[in-house]
């Protein structure tokens, strides 16, 4: 049933962009500066949302990445935590006996 319901939801999205594709095919003129450069403005809206993308995925990465790495310390400080307290409780059951 689960894949239905994604099955229904892609082919949803499927056809609003279609449908917006329609919808926006006439040339603008986007102008960077340097150069001028006519193209559709569905193109340009879907490079844009791209750019965009990438944009937040680089972000997420270099968070993912120093999290990644904390939890990397974190664990060594929590392997090393526990060999002391074990060689503390040896230490004091031997003194003990």
């Amino acid at each position: 049933m689960k894949k239905q319901w994604q099955m229904v939801g892609t082919t949803l999205l499927i056809l609003v962009i279609v449908v917006f594709s329609w919808l926006n095919v006439q040339k603008v003129t986007v102008n960077f500066g340097i150069t001028y450069v006519t193209m559709p403005l569905v193109i340009i809206l879907v490079v844009s949302v791209l750019i965009g993308m990438l944009i937040a995925v680089s972000f997420s990465m270099m968070t993912i990445l120093k999290l990644k790495n904390e939890l990397k310390k974190t664990k060594q400080n929590l392997e090393v935590n526990k060999n002391m307290r074990r060689s503390t409780d040896k230490k004091s059951s031997e003194q003990k006996g």
